[in-house]
């Protein structure tokens, strides 16, 4: 079940705008502004709804998808927390013209604008930060597009330390590297995953970061080849990591063990001794 399984969905309805305004404090007064990589406002359109989490739907009918996060799907078997996220991102933006920032009309596989979006005439109206502060989006940071990971991420840690919407269920908890049967349950599916990492292997111009002594067996990070300078271009010595505690975000894979392929440097997290 979702968040609160014993109360119907459309009594909850006026709650989530409620939740989703009020999650901080601070992102309102900080604004799309705090984002370089979305300095650049390329297009204002009409929105008509949201068709998911993370998908708004446009009246002129394209769509776009919200750069830098993630919401809930089918896949996570929650269709509650599916469905109070399509409804806070439809509050927000139903009826309303917005704003697209980032690098221009480029598209994802299934044909959606990417982009940071923002509440025309509010520019402080940043839709992804909202919703990360209320606990209805994880961030997934992806090379390619405007992710604003560093300033989303600092949104996400502020709301999974207070358990705010969909960081109460365990469902989509931080995960340890060490749970090998629960990781390997979840293949397919976006999880975020932290441990220390054992050791550093090397293959086909990947490097493995192995979380356990049985790299067969136990979880992995997988760093292709393509995606190596751009680490060290972000001064990330990946093979220095060894014995340090990182948090690795991404979809679910099989590789002997559960794995992870990360592509870009923000879903990778350097943590300090108290996991921040």
């Amino acid at each position: 079940m979702g968040w609160s399984s014993g109360k119907a969905l459309a009594s909850a309805s006026a709650g989530v705008a409620a939740v989703v305004l009020a999650a901080s404090p601070n992102w309102a007064a900080d604004g799309i502004a705090v984002c370089a990589e979305a300095s650049a406002l390329w297009a204002t359109v009409e929105a008509v709804g949201a068709r998911d989490g993370m998908t708004i739907r446009l009246a002129d009918g394209r769509e776009v998808r919200l750069a830098g996060v993630i919401a809930a799907n089918d896949l996570d078997g929650d269709a509650e927390t599916v469905q109070r996220t399509t409804l806070a991102l439809d509050q927000m933006i139903a009826g309303r013209r917005i704003t697209l920032h980032g690098r221009g009309e480029g598209k994802d596989r299934y044909g959606r604008l990417v982009a940071q979006v923002v509440i025309e005439g509010d520019e402080t109206g940043w839709v992804q930060a909202a919703l990360v502060a209320a606990g209805m989006l994880r961030v997934a940071p992806a090379a390619g597009e405007p992710t604003c990971a560093k300033a989303l991420l600092v949104y996400e840690r502020a709301a999974r330390s207070a358990r705010a919407g969909l960081w109460t269920s365990s469902r989509f908890a931080v995960q340890e590297a060490g749970s090998i049967a629960t990781l390997a349950a979840s293949a397919g599916r976006y999880a975020i995953v932290e441990g220390t990492v054992r050791r550093i292997g090397e293959a086909g111009g990947r490097l493995f970061l192995d979380f356990g002594r049985r790299y067969s067996e136990d979880f992995t990070v997988v760093i292709p080849r393509d995606a190596r300078a751009t680490f060290a271009a972000a001064g990330v010595d990946l093979k220095a990591l060894t014995g340090k505690r990182v948090r690795a975000r991404g979809v679910l894979v099989s590789w002997g063990g559960p794995a992870v392929e990360i592509k870009f440097p923000a879903a990778l997290e350097l943590l300090d001794k108290d996991g921040a």
